[in-house]
């Protein structure tokens, strides 16, 4: 396959300005409809396991070219623990030929993390993503006739069933779709 050549360090700049622009964000003025996220693009996840392939639209968050998910208990966190391979694809919505926009797909190997196995890290996200009050809100119809003690309780609990998928990626392909209808492609592999 050909790809366009630009830079490696720039290669980056443009992945990241793609991830950082997509990616959930914490919402620094939440209203009372707010769940306490900025919601932007999702991911599709790829994942497969003896020759069943899965495919979970997902919110995600980045730290540099890393990926990460929190994932509920289900047939992607399954497939992770048996065949930690994934692909992931992120692409802007709705295609405007008006504007250069961007897609990439992500090939990578995806870790667990929980409070089993690195509760340091895991929390450390959860805090720093903002996910305990997301998880209060989005609970909120379940536990509202709870006290504030027993509501604690279960956004933990709830917290504590969660996996945080973390992918580095090992290639990246980023496509770019310009108002003269060319569509140039860049790859990216990790050293």
């Amino acid at each position: 396959m050909q790809y366009d050549d630009i830079p490696r360090e720039e290669l980056e700049k443009e992945i990241l300005d793609f991830f950082d622009s997509t990616s959930g964000k914490v919402d620094p003025n939440p209203g009372p409809q707010s769940c306490g996220i900025n919601h932007r693009t999702s991911l599709v996840l790829a994942t497969s396991y003896d020759d069943e392939p899965r495919a979970t639209p997902l919110e995600f968050f980045n730290e540099g070219l890393t990926i990460f998910i929190f994932g509920e208990p289900g047939g992607k966190i399954a497939n992770i623990k048996r065949n930690p391979k994934v692909c992931a694809a992120i692409y802007e919505q709705p295609l405007d030929h008006s504007k250069t926009q961007r897609s990439i797909q992500i090939w990578g190997k995806a870790e667990l993390i929980s409070v089993r196995n690195d509760k340091t890290t895991y929390m450390e996200k959860v805090d720093k993503w903002n996910l305990r009050k997301v998880g209060k809100k989005m609970m909120f119809q379940l536990i509202k006739d709870l006290g504030p003690e027993e509501q604690e309780k279960e956004v933990e609990k709830m917290l504590g069933a969660l996996n945080l998928i973390r992918i580095e990626p090992t290639r990246m392909v980023l496509r770019k779709y310009t108002p003269e209808f060319t569509m140039p492609k860049y790859e990216w592999k990790k050293e």
